[in-house]
């Protein structure tokens, strides 16, 4: 009888254990902290990735997903990359990135920028920096472990880490409909990683004391998770590549530092701060960095055509894009190209932007014209799959509904105001005769939103 009520008792306590994870789990997705563009949307959208799908995985700080750009690396070269990196990633987290990365990917590469390597210690990274790398990494034991070498204790802040919701408790005042929604979300990040900006530093960036004299500082223990690192690679028979993005206050002797460490290792190491003080690599100090830390577009697509071009010559990597198969990159490569500006956006009148947007099946077209009838009543349109999926000649109040895409859109009218309601954002222009509202089923959004007078 005794045993009977251990058991129970155990049992007890073990379902209760059950029940609070599983409470923390699900407040934590709702109130954690959601780094849109920046880490959870790195960390989200490679573990959305086909397994055994990527050829090279890119790792380290905020310099290495501003300096690699995954969809230049497969059309320029076929190489399947992502970026898998945080914001102020200190060298123990980039030993946990590449061991979650080789629980779903077999790459034949890691690159490893060096940045926080020189003169960087784990136990110097803000609270920003570590928030950055923990919190969308699933919970295992390298990550409470790694949680350890940042903080060197186990307390309340050390949870807070664990469950992020003991830190982002009092978010519930400011909570977003995304909070509630976003864990349920395709996590597709058609970048592969890269933060995509075209700002421009306000001031030229200085790249002229490079050969400064000083003496390198790289501390035991960023020495020993790289030797870790190089462990790890070898075990999964993955080369290793060290690379340092260019930025300002990078110094010759540091990379002379690092290239010994490189050496040592049998390592290959590409300094794009060398190359360029050595007329290797042609950047334009005053319109390639977002800022004296990182590159821009321009700047980042003249880095990776050239670190491309090294890893074939030196890697045995495959051309993707001889896939019998579409992959997620070709995806990616096509969500970049209808990104951003589009001939069709210079069209002077509607019809000219008719002609040459109704033919191409991933547009959906919500056109209306509000001086239809001479003027008398609001026409409106919805072209999908290239023919008219719904037309509407507005007299009395009323809603239509249809779906384009993955959206919802809803056609409405009341008295004399008109609504084109997509995912419950209204997209309508009033004020010119005709409004034409782009829908681009591949990047699954509005991209443009056009009036015409004629």
């Amino acid at each position: 009888m005794a045993k009977k009520a251990v058991v129970s008792r155990i049992a007890a306590v073990a379902v209760f254990i059950l029940f609070v994870s599983l409470v923390l789990t699900v407040t934590d997705r709702i109130v954690r902290a959601k780094f849109i563009g920046d880490s959870t949307t790195i960390v989200n959208g490679f573990y959305a990735e086909k397994e055994n799908d990527i050829d090279m995985i890119v790792i380290g700080s905020s310099n290495s997903f501003c300096t690699v750009d995954p969809v230049t690396l497969y059309e320029e070269y076929g190489i399947a990359a992502y970026d898998f990196g945080s914001s102020s990633q200190p060298m123990n987290i980039s030993v946990l990135y590449i061991k979650e990365a080789l629980k779903t990917q077999k790459p034949k590469v890691v690159a490893l920028e060096v940045n926080m390597m020189a003169g960087g210690s784990i136990h110097s990274i803000n609270e920003a920096g570590l928030r950055w790398g923990y919190t969308d990494i699933p919970l295992s034991f390298d990550k409470l472990k790694c949680i350890y070498q940042s903080l060197g204790r186990v307390d309340a802040e050390y949870f807070s880490y664990v469950y992020p919701v003991f830190r982002y408790h009092d978010r519930w005042k400011e909570l977003s409909k995304l909070d509630y929604t976003y864990f349920s979300q395709d996590k597709t990040n058609y970048t592969k990683g890269y933060l995509e900006t075209q700002e421009v530093a306000e001031n030229t960036v200085n790249l002229n004391e490079y050969d400064f004299e000083g003496e390198a500082w790289i501390e035991e223990a960023n020495i020993a998770y790289l030797d870790e690192i190089v462990q790890l690679c070898r075990k999964k028979n993955v080369e290793l590549l060290l690379f340092k993005s260019p930025k300002a206050n990078w110094h010759r002797y540091e990379t002379e530092a690092v290239r010994a460490l490189a050496d040592a290792r049998g390592l290959k190491f590409v300094d794009y701060n060398e190359l360029y003080q050595n007329g290797e690599l042609e950047l334009d100090t005053a319109a390639d960095f977002r800022d004296d830390d990182h590159l821009n577009d321009f700047g980042a697509k003249k880095v990776t055509i050239h670190l491309g071009g090294y890893v074939k010559a030196n890697y045995d990597l495959p051309d993707r894009r001889l896939d019998e198969k579409p992959n997620s990159w070709d995806a990616a490569s096509s969500y970049r190209q209808r990104s951003g500006w589009q001939e069709f956006m210079a069209a002077r009148t509607a019809r000219e932007c008719l002609e040459m947007t109704q033919n191409d099946a991933d547009y959906v077209l919500i056109v209306t014209d509000r001086k239809a009838g001479n003027g008398k009543e609001v026409q409106q349109w919805v072209y999908q799959d290239c023919e008219i999926a719904l037309e509407v000649q507005w007299q009395d109040d009323g809603i239509r509904h249809i779906r384009i895409g993955e959206s919802e859109l809803v056609l409405a009218k009341t008295g004399g105001f008109y609504q084109v309601l997509i995912d419950n954002v209204n997209h309508f222009q009033a004020g010119s005769r005709w409004n034409i509202i782009v829908y681009d089923k591949v990047t699954e959004g509005v991209v443009a939103n056009l009036v015409f007078d004629e």
